[in-house]
Order: C-alpha cells, then structure tokens, then sequence
C-alpha cells in the first residue's frame, strides 16, 4: 500500500528542486515563527498550548531521522537541529508554568507532556468515504468533563494504584457511537490515540482501534471539506487543524493537501508567529459561542498578548508539523489534487 502511493506520487508529480525547497522552506520558516511565540510567551502556556509544540518536537525529531543520509536536505536537516535544540528548552521552560498554573490538570495530563509518549505513525492510510455516517441530535453529545475523565482512566493518573487503561462501561459506550462531529468526534479519536500512545493491550485499543480510527478520520476528512467549501470560517480554523494533526498522527495521509497547507500558513500571524482570533470578536464572545454549541467542545484555550491563541496555536504546529514529517515521503504533494 505505502509503495503503491509512492510511485503514484512519483508518477502524477514531478516538482523540480526549487520547487520542493520553496514548499520546504515555507513550511519551516512557519514552525519557526510559531516556535519564536513560544520563546516569548512560555510563561503564558497552560498545558494544552504545551501539547502541541511537545508533539511538533517529535515530529521534527522523527523527520531528522529520516533525513540524516541524505546530503540533499543536510541544510534543512541543520536547520532542524537548531529548531529541536530551541524546542527541547523551551517546553521544559513552559511545562513547568503550566504546571504552576493548574496543578490539579497538569497532573491529569502530565504524559501527554513526557519525552516517549507521542509515537510517529510508521504506515499511512487513507480514509474511506463509506464510512461517513448520519448524525446525531444535539441530545446525544457528551461533556468535556465525561471526556476528560474516560481520558485520565486511560492515563491513570487519579488511580491510587497507578493503573492505567481502565476502559468504563460509558466510556467505551460513547467514545465508540457513531454520530458525532465537531470536537466530539476529535475527542473520541483522541481517546483511542492516547489509548494507543500509553500501550492499552484490550481489545478496544488493538483489535477494534482500526475500525474506529477509520470511522472517525472519514467524518473529519468530510468536516475538513465542508470547511473548505464553506471558505474556512475564522471560527473553525481551529477544529480543522486539529482534525489534521489527530488523524495524521493516527496515520491518514490524504489530510495531507499541500493547499491545506498552505491556508494553515496563511493564517499565522507574520510578526507574533501565533494564531489568533478573528478581528470581530473577543475572547469572551468566542467562549459565550461555543457554550451556545454543545459540538464544540474542545480542549482549554488561552488567550496570550492582545489576539493570540494558545489552544489554536497549538494544534496549528502540531498540523504543521506533520506536513513536515510526512515531506520526506513524498506524500505531502499528491493529495494536493485528490
């Protein structure tokens, strides 16, 4: 299957040199832009704006890897380096903040910041239209509360004796139902992501994560198109990247459109390196709007300086990221026109 792709991508694109290296040279000059908002804002980050940037550090670290013999990309690899030395400092730096900040979250989520949680896909995928499914009634979604907790039962870190993986009855009943969108569908796919990152062995993270994963990604890829079409509302930026770094991580290459990348790049901000909110509206009216929406729920925002936005922010270099990781495969152009 990943040969297949390959020489299909090798078959249908033919970009010269220069042209690679302009789309290489955009996509790392825009992580580190992110990456220099992270230097000087650091204090700031609660740790889910952390997330994000300890994810693109693998990334980064994952695509030097794959980098390292080829002479052609040793000024890119360089350049990397120096962007995995500055990312490596500044997380720490942030991780403790974010630890000051909300001791109580911070201990639930403390994996998601270690140094082996976030494991690289090692095969790709492509989603599957037929899995797209009808959806739910608003009286059917769940809370950010039930998500967090079936979350930390995976994690374990609430249980007194350090177990971990422990799947409830409610948890698997809603974190597998077909029908939800939005961050609903995010957060049940980031269940089984964390599910898989923390080594779960039941059937649910082993024989079943396959299915769901594809379920899941099908409905994201068609919430990411219908974004598209619609323009990409300022208000939606944000679930649409993190539909691109959940499902690239989970290995779905088809997430993966150069154009997309370029939008993504086009919103960051050219002189804080952020992603921010839309001009005509507050922090406070964004929050009182997604209140109003029980579909949004997604993980803690922040707001920084007078626009930026860390949650957003961090899903934006987490998307990025895995363009980058993904460029070395060739993959990052074929989907461009797919």
């Amino acid at each position: 299957m990943q040969l297949t792709l390959l020489l299909i991508a090798l078959a249908l694109f033919n970009f010269t040199s220069s042209e690679n290296e302009t789309i290489l040279s955009s996509l790392i000059s825009a992580i580190e832009k992110a990456t220099l908002f992270l230097k000087n804002e650091y204090q700031e980050f609660n740790l889910d704006g952390v997330v994000g940037f300890k994810l693109l550090l693998e990334q980064v670290k994952g695509t030097m890897e794959r980098w390292a013999m080829k002479k052609e990309l040793y000024f890119y690899w360089l350049r990397l380096k120096r962007l995995e030395n500055t990312l490596t400092s500044l997380t720490k730096k942030a991780t403790y903040f974010a630890k000051q900040s909300d001791p109580q979250y911070f201990n639930d989520f403390r994996d998601l910041l270690t140094d082996s949680f976030w494991i690289l896909p090692s095969s790709w995928n492509h989603t599957n239209p037929e899995l797209v499914y009808l959806l739910l009634e608003d009286s059917q979604v769940f809370s950010e509360f039930f998500s967090d907790k079936c979350i930390i039962l995976l994690l374990g870190t609430r249980n007194d004796q350090g177990e971990s993986c422990v799947v409830s009855s409610p948890c698997r009943r809603k974190m597998t139902k077909s029908g939800y969108t939005d961050y609903l569908l995010s957060h049940q796919l980031l269940y089984f992501i964390v599910g898989k990152m923390k080594g779960c062995t039941r059937n649910l993270f082993t024989q079943d994560a396959p299915y769901y994963t594809n379920m899941f990604c099908a409905n994201m890829m068609k919430k990411n198109v219908e974004i598209e079409y619609n323009g990409f509302p300022k208000l939606q930026q944000d679930l649409f990247m993190e539909n691109i770094m959940l499902c690239g991580l989970s290995g779905f290459l088809d997430f993966y459109k150069l154009r997309w990348m370029n939008e993504i790049i086009s919103w960051q901000d050219s002189t804080s390196g952020c992603f921010d909110i839309a001009e005509n509206f507050t922090t406070s009216s964004v929050i009182e709007k997604e209140k109003q929406s029980p579909k949004r729920v997604k993980r803690r925002e922040k707001k920084v300086s007078e626009r930026c936005l860390c949650h957003k922010t961090s899903v934006a270099v987490g998307a990025l990221g895995g363009f980058l990781y993904s460029f070395q495969l060739g993959i990052s152009y074929i989907n461009n026109h797919w």
